[in-house]
């Protein structure tokens, strides 16, 4: 039996999708024929785009989470948008460092964009999605909501609150007909993984999961298109790990 996710009439909003696992989900649901509404940072490189490309099914929008007034102007942007059928919290940052050597500053960047911003987003879209009687919100946390190790306390914890947070919005939004989930990738082959990783960290890592090596953005990607359609009608609340086994190891 074939089945087909399709998304047609569906208006998408995925933050940090320029690159890496968010351009994945932003390409999965344009091919599955949603109109996306696809974040980035730089500017110049989000004109850029905007000039290349000038499909009505996608749009481009720039907004640095680091700072608060390029937020709010955001925020307002996609009040008047009107409706938002999926929304993936995708955008986040992580500095890594012994709990001693953390700063205020550190802790309050990494919670600002990783952790407010994603509670903004949730509660201005879930106003449209309530008014519109449906939605589909799905979090990008991380295999560190579930384990840590050594120099990730900033990011483990800004990550499991927004696990906790999702689960919250699920039990609050359920009988709106939003269905609220998180999904927690583990080692994916981005640009920035090749880019922070010599080859023999990367085979190191690749020995200590099961399937023997990184998942594909794609393969991440997949899930969150499950997730976000209408074949998924009763997951929600749930912090799904996709990691090739490695945190059963």
């Amino acid at each position: 039996m074939k089945v087909d996710i399709n998304l047609n009439g569906k208006i998408a909003l995925v933050t940090g999708s320029t690159r890496g696992i968010g351009k994945a989900i932003a390409d999965c649901f344009l091919n599955a024929g949603a109109k996306v509404v696809i974040t980035g940072t730089n500017k110049a490189a989000i004109d850029n785009l905007k000039a290349k490309n000038t499909s009505e099914f996608i749009s481009y929008m720039q907004v640095d989470f680091t700072d608060d007034s390029s937020v709010k102007s955001f925020l307002a942007d996609i009040s008047l948008l009107g409706k938002i059928d999926i929304l993936v919290n995708n955008a986040g940052i992580n500095r890594i460092n012994l709990n001693d050597a953390t700063t205020d500053e550190d802790y309050d960047l990494l919670n600002k964009v990783n952790l407010k911003v994603p509670y903004l987003l949730c509660r201005e879209v879930s106003k449209l999605m309530k008014q519109n009687g449906y939605g589909r919100i799905v979090n990008v946390t991380s295999i560190w909501s579930s384990i840590t190790r050594s120099g990730r306390s900033l990011y483990t914890a800004t990550k499991t609150g927004l696990a906790g947070l999702t689960k919250t919005l699920a039990v609050e939004l359920a009988p709106y007909n939003i269905l609220v989930n998180a999904v927690a990738p583990g080692f994916t082959a981005t640009e920035l993984t090749a880019s922070t990783n010599t080859p023999e960290e990367i085979a190191k890592i690749e020995a200590l999961i099961p399937i023997g090596r990184f998942a594909k953005p794609a393969e991440i990607a997949a899930l969150i298109l499950f997730l976000s359609s209408d074949l998924n009608s009763y997951m929600t609340a749930q912090n799904i790990i996709i990691d090739g086994g490695y945190t059963n190891v």
